[in-house]
């Protein structure tokens, strides 16, 4: 494994550095220590063209002032919750009166402590990150890893950590948008989509999941099979921005027949977020075009959405004394 660290900018004073691990197959992996943002993702399609399959920006500033959490890890909790309200704890209210992914400063949004580890047949990069008592209302100190490994078969493995001496709440994500035609040369509607879920999260005009787990079965929400992602979006025009829960080997699968390219997500979290982009006009670039619909799609591993206030859903409620960890894993295919 050939590794490199560079200065990739600077933030608040602070040295933000990009991470290069290249594989002995020519695949590449990089990431910054600004919010732990994975900034791309370079492997062959059937031809052997390398080229990156995630969505990114060139320079630092960009991430700063632009991003939708491109590769971001988003913390301490991804998504919403109603109101911003957790039992008598009020948070920072970003979304109206909701709470969005940890708050208008959150961990997407900070230069973490980091460092190079290698291993026989990885190597990676450990980001750490401290949120003090009181970060966007959350009670409680707590301490934040996140590691990403690059192995010799191109696979992603993420691995988060998190203890608190304080009750708090805890459902990070990475949100990393995919599009595996290769430096965008396509949008993903000729993608295929697989989901190893029975259910999706009903979710109201805000949002936020009603509470009401309902079935995929003969619905536009149905990926038990691969469904091509045009016809999916033509079943549903206004697009995805779905929790799915999880059951089985709880797989997600994403391929892309004109490269050959696929990916495959394996996790020990409860559901994923599926963001198709549709109608996600910006005028910044994304490889040299405006940020438009469907240039990428965020497969976002995490628990069920606002879980605060649905006690069907796995608690996202974690306690000092203990460490928590979270696992997902992204196998590269051709």
């Amino acid at each position: 494994m050939d590794v490199h660290k560079k200065l990739y900018g600077h933030h608040n004073g602070q040295e933000v550095f990009e991470y290069v691990l290249t594989n002995q197959n020519g695949h590449v992996f990089r990431c910054i220590n600004y919010g732990a943002v994975v900034t791309g993702i370079e492997v062959a399609d059937k031809f052997g063209n390398v080229e990156n399959v995630v969505l990114g920006f060139d320079r630092l500033e960009d991430y700063v002032t632009d991003s939708p959490y491109f590769g971001a890890l988003v913390g301490r909790v991804a998504g919403r919750i109603a109101d911003g309200k957790w039992s008598d704890v009020q948070l920072t209210q970003n979304e109206g009166s909701n709470h969005i992914h940890g708050g208008p400063v959150n961990f997407s949004h900070q230069v973490w402590e980091s460092a190079l580890i290698q291993e026989e047949d990885k190597a990676g990069v450990v980001f750490s990150l401290t949120s003090p008592d009181g970060d966007n209302g959350y009670p409680g100190n707590l301490k934040t890893t996140v590691t990403y490994y690059w192995t010799e078969d191109s696979v992603w493995e993420m691995l988060i950590t998190a203890e608190t001496d304080q009750e708090t709440l805890f459902n990070p994500t990475n949100h990393t948008y995919f599009n595996l035609s290769g430096d965008v040369k396509r949008k993903i509607l000729d993608h295929t989509l697989q989901i190893d879920a029975d259910l999706y999260a009903e979710i109201n005009s805000k949002k936020l999941p009603t509470g009401n787990l309902l079935p995929v079965l003969d619905t536009a929400f149905d990926f038990k099979t691969a469904k091509n992602l045009q016809d999916a979006i033509e079943q549903r025009p206004e697009g995805f921005d779905t929790p799915f829960k999880l059951t089985g080997e709880k797989k997600i699968r994403l391929h892309d027949a004109q490269s050959g390219r696929g990916v495959t997500i394996e996790t020990d979290r409860e559901a994923v977020v599926v963001f198709s982009t549709t109608g996600m006009e910006e005028d910044y670039l994304v490889a040299g075009e405006k940020m438009s619909s469907h240039r990428g799609i965020a497969l976002e591993t995490q628990e069920l959405p606002d879980a605060v206030h649905h006690p069907d859903f796995r608690s996202i409620v974690i306690e000092p004394g203990k460490t928590y960890r979270y696992s997902t894993k992204y196998t590269f295919t051709v």
